[in-house]
């Protein structure tokens, strides 16, 4: 059975009596493919505001509908899986055993340690200075935290845009640019702050003004690292969910503890 068109129950129910199926008819808006995504099929339901759609097979026949219903259900396990993958687990659930929840938590776990052994390395060159001044152990985990958090709401602005559609190549150049912008003046605005909190502390403007050039750098790379992870292992083909916060997280840490040490050898010592 082939399908050649559509009739929506309202406009059936409003037509006269004398009219022909024919002239009450209307091209469907989209036509399913069996194998295309669910992903792809919930965005053509939110963009052409569709209650239902026909399947349609290779060989033109129908072979079934799909309705909101079906893609409600679809956006909630969407939007629980990218849920879970952000935080680095994959098909959770209370009901799992324990062995399961090891194995599902354990490898980007794994992935953690990595990258904060590489981090304790890079700290650990500046040894030195941190011997020298005291107040540098105190104030470092500010600026990796800072960086660390913003890297992180940009993260997830940035999945759930990509997840929509409305992260694309075409317009991606422009919301890169607004994250940067924004990192920069969330940078200005806690530079100020702990820039402050630094001279009230420790009486040390040079202090002070190392960690405000730091907190500005690290949450300007926090933006861009943030949008920039997510589109490049989305064009690499990967989830942008699972493996982005992670990532992001790792070149926030890598450029807070180095430009916050880095600067203080430079301008304090």
């Amino acid at each position: 059975m082939q399908p050649i068109g559509a009739i929506p129950v309202s406009k059936l129910m409003r037509a006269k009596r004398t009219m022909l199926l024919q002239d009450l008819m209307e091209a469907p808006e989209i036509i399913v493919d069996p194998e295309t995504d669910q992903e792809v099929v919930a965005h053509a339901f939110q963009k052409y505001h569709l209650i239902s759609a026909p399947v349609v097979d290779r060989s033109g026949r129908l072979t079934g509908m799909i309705t909101v219903d079906d893609i409600v259900r679809v956006i909630q396990d969407e939007n629980e899986e990218d849920l879970l993958a952000l935080a680095g687990v994959r098909d959770a659930s209370t009901a799992d055993s324990v062995w399961a929840s090891v194995k599902s938590r354990l490898p980007w776990l794994v992935i953690n340690l990595v990258t904060a052994l590489i981090a304790s390395f890079l700290i650990s060159k500046f040894q030195g200075s941190i011997e020298k001044i005291v107040a540098l152990a105190v104030m470092m985990p500010m600026v990796a935290s800072m960086g660390g958090n913003a890297g992180t709401q940009t993260v997830a602005v940035a999945v759930r845009a990509l997840a929509a559609r409305e992260l694309t190549p075409g317009n991606s150049g422009r919301i890169i640019l607004r994250e940067v912008i924004t990192g920069l003046v969330n940078g200005a605005v806690f530079a100020i702050l702990l820039s402050s909190v630094a001279l009230f502390w420790f009486q040390s403007v040079l202090l002070s003004v190392t960690i405000a050039l730091a907190i500005l750098l690290n949450l300007s790379v926090a933006g861009l690292a943030g949008i920039l992870i997510p589109l490049t292992l989305k064009r690499l083909g990967q989830d942008p969910a699972v493996s982005s916060g992670v990532l992001v997280t790792f070149v926030t840490d890598m450029v807070g503890f180095v430009a916050f040490l880095g600067l203080a050898t430079l301008i304090i010592l």
